[in-house]
């Protein structure tokens, strides 16, 4: 397993320092020689997938009612997440006149459209998934490149590309296109490859990595060099015992120490709260405006807001087509499966209290 560090500079950011995909690939062999692999989310709706199949039954038979179709697919099959009134929300999208994927025959079975004809004669429908959809990077009306897509985006993020970084201001997904503007701030998420979502046991494994002493035998001498330049740099931050790290007057770190999923939901929260958070395995990068509350006040209205609507945290400008057939899909449907798989709003107050509990349990050792 190769892991690719960069080099840290006297300027490098802190997650630079803690080689966090080296500590990863650590934490992924140690958990492997215990036995350990990353169970399915049971949870997930995967209507991407489920439209798939959909058009699959409807070719194999060259017609199926609803009825039969549901039974197949949810009832018997393996969507059984999946409800008989969500399923006609699906359907009914699915046979929309601009969407064209199935159509009803006069008596009631259920055939493929005319763009759902077009998709299953092609070779590509085969696979359930699909190249990274390419954006176009924009920036003040000129176009700088093309990057593969492989995050839910959102206003305000900032990306790399070129060496540089940029906030995101538009997101046009019909026409595939981001416009961006020169930004300084934070440190932006890759794009391109990636480990796909993280599982919370992962992120536990790697906290005990960085805080550890043990060096696997494994290593070669450039990667134990790295997980102790990491272990000094998690000592100095602390942020084992305090997860909220100070970086500047506008910035700090968080460590949740959790995985993918629930990372990236109070990065969400905190995001249509005004704040810029970025997400880096099990850390957010957060930074604010000069009037804007402590990041602390913010956590703290989270973790005593109660339930939490998917309405407050996802805004519905990001990019929420993560999947091959997703395009295809409604506004309302693509959140209701980001909802189900993405991120989980039930988790969030939870894990803001922990926060801030863990934070005030530091605060009084000090």
């Amino acid at each position: 397993m190769y892991a690719i560090e960069s080099a840290p500079c006297a300027d490098s950011h802190p997650l630079d320092r803690l080689h966090l995909g080296l500590v990863r690939s650590i934490a992924m062999v140690e958990l492997l020689t215990e036995g350990w692999c990353e169970p399915p989310a049971p949870q997930a709706l995967r209507l991407s997938t489920l439209t798939h199949q959909v058009l699959s039954v409807i070719a194999e038979h060259g017609g199926v009612s609803a009825k039969r179709l549901y039974a197949t697919l949810c009832e018997r099959g393996p969507f059984r997440r999946v409800a008989p009134r969500l399923f006609a929300r699906l359907l009914k999208q699915l046979g929309r006149p601009d969407v064209a994927l199935i159509e009803q025959a006069p008596d009631g079975a259920l055939l493929l459209g005319r763009q759902g004809e077009r998709l299953v004669e092609h070779y590509s429908f085969y696979a359930v998934f699909r190249t990274h959809e390419e954006y176009r990077i924009i920036a003040g009306g000129k176009p700088l490149g093309t990057l593969p897509v492989v995050m839910i985006l959102a206003l305000g993020m900032t990306i790399i590309f070129s060496g540089r970084r940029w906030r995101i201001t538009e997101i046009h997904d019909e026409d595939k296109v981001i416009e961006v503007t020169a930004d300084r701030v934070g440190r932006p998420p890759p794009f391109g490859g990636d480990g796909g979502l993280v599982h919370d046991r992962v992120e536990e494994k790697m906290k005990g990595v960085l805080s550890g002493a043990d060096l696997p035998a494994y290593l070669d001498e450039s990667a134990a060099r790295l997980l102790e330049d990491a272990r000094s740099e998690c000592r100095r931050l602390n942020v084992v015992q305090r997860p909220i790290c100070e970086l500047g007057k506008r910035s700090c770190l968080i460590a949740t120490w959790t995985g993918t999923v629930k990372t990236s939901t109070p990065a969400l929260a905190l995001r249509a709260m005004g704040y810029t958070a970025e997400t880096h395995d099990g850390f957010l990068n957060v930074n604010c405006e000069e009037d804007a509350e402590p990041v602390e006040a913010a956590l703290e209205e989270i973790a005593h807001s109660g339930p939490v609507s998917a309405d407050s945290v996802l805004s519905g400008k990001g990019n929420f087509m993560t999947e091959k057939f997703h395009p295809y899909l409604s506004l309302d449907l693509l959140l209701e499966d980001a909802t189900s798989s993405r991120v989980d709003l039930g988790a969030l107050p939870e894990l803001a209290r922990g926060i801030m509990e863990a934070r005030r349990e530091a605060g009084s050792r000090v």
